[in-house]
């Protein structure tokens, strides 16, 4: 049971609680079984279909009829999950219907995908009159089935069916409730080609429409009086116990036992505990022939009122099943009728509280952590990461540590971080710094500057500078005259070594965002794995949940994409569609309330990011080594007017806007500032 790992988790402190509560049952689910089948060749023979009715008597046989008047009619049916859904399908929008077609694809793994279950079969006649129609059928060919108790022989319709099933449910004092179920079944080979699957609900519903998570246990499962594993896996928001191997089931007549135990199937009110359970229909996509269940109650006298109803949503009736006591705590329960696909035998029981054992404190804790644990996890990981991104930038705020990125102090760089900008100045400050390398020479000679390429090996350069270089140096040119006339090639140049700079920019901020982004993330997994070992499927709902979460980081960035206008609404756009999926995604396996926080979590962490990678965040300290290489710079304003360092430091002397303090003093060569100043002017704003 996943409230094993509850009690583990915190055993540390409540020991002696946490192993009362699981001790019971928890032994049970590891007892190997051997896979055994049992299959005999059925004998045909003409029996009268009616001596069900002795049978019932006969397994009944000190059962008193017990007069409808007198039974307490104020208990309302309260539907079951998939009842509630085939309730609420005529009344869905076109929108809600793709919604939820949408939740049960990507919450029904395709592995529990199973014939025998209605739920994932479109039936072409599933109307209970045509249903009755066709099973009245004195056409229909017989065979002899040895049913329980007794194996009596019985004839019965040679179709594939269930023509017998009892159901006894005993409450017990501690408010677990156990069932064991006696199914036997026809099978041909089509619906129950791979053994028979029981459909249970994964929630159960009160009156006023709240819900509560069940929790199943398996105890044994037979065929043939031989043990055969099964497992429950989760199928969208109902559960499924499946062979734990597919295994062929051969044609032929099978008696199927399963007991298992339910806890948090029992709803508590102020006064009483109400029991509900769907005891024949299960979504089964077989016609069950004869039906019949027992109640059985801690004590006697504490049933305070009770009904059963039997037939589809949209035609319910107590009419149709007998109720008999079956000793002095025990009722039966027995249907009139058979019960065909998309109906249901509804069992609603109100029990005095003085029947159970007292819940403690750690209990309805263990309980409500069971119901809403996934609601709370989420809610703690938003706790953790939001802590963590305001303890982080309190700790930027104070200029605490050293960052180990480094950046380079490029004429790009510099007019970026210090003045926030991307200008003519910066394009100039580019050229500088080709000449320092050697790639460029500039020259001036009375009204003509001439740019000239000294070398193709550009290996020292970025790809988009490489890139930008071309714009002006098409083919084999090597002489670029600077002049108005030439501005078209400039500005692709200017535009290339912009857009450079942006996603430098973008990828510098990855980096120092890098480590708190996977923090985040961990943490998100964290708690996801813990969300996940409530489900039935663990694995596959981890996939889901941590696969959505990564989408959904990709659709908050989105928001936070572009320059243009059009780029943001597309973008944005996009960013939308992808979340909404996420929603469909997080909804599909877990609380959707869950997924909220958790996209909430995944906000925080963008919005952090974002404000980190801000001048004031995480690029305040590159700011402040920009300014203290400026206040180098005028530390040595001597010895670099006076020596060839000036060669080096022109490119930031121009970037750093001190070309007016830094002359050198016999005016070299080498001295270009003079020359990209006039080039400057002549380019303007471009």
């Amino acid at each position: 049971m996943k409230k094993l790992f509850l009690a583990i988790c915190f055993s540390f402190v409540f020991v002696v609680v946490a192993q009362a509560k699981v001790t019971e049952i928890s032994g049970f689910e590891k007892i190997p079984h051997p896979v055994q089948h049992k299959n005999e060749e059925p004998i045909v023979r003409d029996v009268s279909i009616n001596e069900f009715k002795e049978l019932l008597k006969r397994g009944f046989s000190d059962a008193k009829e017990v007069d409808k008047k007198n039974i307490d009619q104020s208990v309302s049916y309260v539907p079951s999950q998939i009842r509630r859904k085939q309730e609420q399908e005529k009344d869905k929008s076109f929108f809600q219907k793709v919604y939820d077609q949408a939740i049960n694809r990507v919450s029904a793994p395709k592995n529990t995908i199973r014939k025998d279950v209605g739920i994932n079969v479109q039936q072409e006649d599933v109307t209970v009159d045509k249903q009755q129609e066709k099973w009245n059928n004195i056409g229909i060919p017989t065979i002899t089935a040895y049913l329980p108790p007794n194996n009596t022989p019985f004839d019965v319709p040679a179709l594939e069916h269930i023509p017998y099933l009892m159901s006894s449910i005993e409450v017990l004092p501690s408010g677990l409730v156990k069932f064991e179920d006696t199914i036997s079944v026809i099978a041909n080979g089509n619906r129950l080609s791979k053994g028979l699957t029981k459909i249970l609900p994964l929630e159960i519903f009160n009156a006023v429409g709240q819900s509560q998570k069940l929790d199943y246990s398996i105890l044994n499962v037979q065929v043939n009086d031989m043990s055969v594993p099964y497992k429950i896996v989760s199928n969208g928001k109902n559960a499924l116990m499946v062979p734990a191997k597919d295994y062929p089931l051969n044609p032929g007549i099978y008696t199927y036992k399963f007991e298992y135990v339910v806890d948090n199937l029992l709803w508590n009110y102020d006064s009483f505990y109400q029991l509900y359970w769907d005891i024949g229909g299960n979504g089964w996509n077989l016609v069950v022939d004869r039906l019949g269940a027992s109640l059985n109650l801690p004590q006697q006298g504490t049933l305070i009122d009770h009904n059963v109803f039997l037939g589809s949503p949209q035609n319910l009736s107590s009419e149709a099943v007998y109720i008999q006591p079956n000793g002095i705590t025990a009722v039966a329960y027995i249907a009139a009728r058979p019960l065909f696909i998309g109906e249901g035998m509804h069992l609603i029981a109100n029990i005095a509280k003085s029947a159970f054992i007292p819940e403690t404190i750690w209990q309805k804790i263990i309980r409500n952590f069971y119901n809403y644990g996934d609601v709370y996890l989420s809610i703690l990981g938003l706790f953790i990461i939001a802590s963590s991104m305001i303890m982080s930038g309190w700790y930027i705020s104070k200029n605490k540590g050293q960052l180990k990125i480094s950046l380079s102090k490029t004429p790009l760089l510099i007019r970026y971080l210090v003045f926030n900008r991307f200008d003519i100045k910066s394009v100039c400050g580019f050229l500088l710094e080709l000449y320092k390398k050697n790639i460029l020479d500039i020259q001036q000679a009375g009204e003509t500057i001439l740019l000239i390429k000294r070398t193709d090996n550009l290996k020292s350069l970025a790809l988009n500078e490489q890139k930008a270089l071309k714009q002006i140096f098409p083919a084999h040119e090597t002489v670029f005259n600077v002049n108005k006339q030439n501005l078209l090639p400039v500005k692709r140049f200017s535009s290339i070594l912009g857009r450079g700079l942006w996603k430098q920019m973008l990828g510098f901020n990855l980096k120092l965002n890098a480590g708190y982004l996977i923090l985040s993330l961990l943490i998100l997994l964290l708690i996801e794995a813990f969300i996940s070992v409530f489900s039935l499927n663990s694995l596959y709902v981890f996939k889901v949940i941590s696969l959505t979460t990564i989408l959904c980081l990709f659709g908050v960035l989105g928001f936070f994409i572009g320059k243009k206008t059009w780029v943001k609404i597309v973008v944005r756009l996009l960013s939308t569609i992808i979340i909404g999926v996420g929603i469909i995604l997080y909804s599909a396996v877990i609380n959707p309330i869950a997924g909220l926080f958790i996209l909430l979590s995944i906000v925080v962490t963008v919005v952090a990011l974002s404000i980190y990678s801000r001048r004031m965040g995480l690029l305040k300290q590159y700011i402040q080594d920009m300014g203290e290489f400026k206040d180098y710079l005028l530390k040595h304003h001597d010895n670099i007017v006076l020596g060839k360092d000036f060669l080096n430091y022109q490119s930031a002397i121009w970037s750093f806007d001190l070309e007016d303090e830094f002359v050198p003093v016999s005016n070299p060569e080498y001295n270009k500032l003079p020359v990209v100043k006039n080039i400057a002017k002549i380019w303007g704003r471009t």
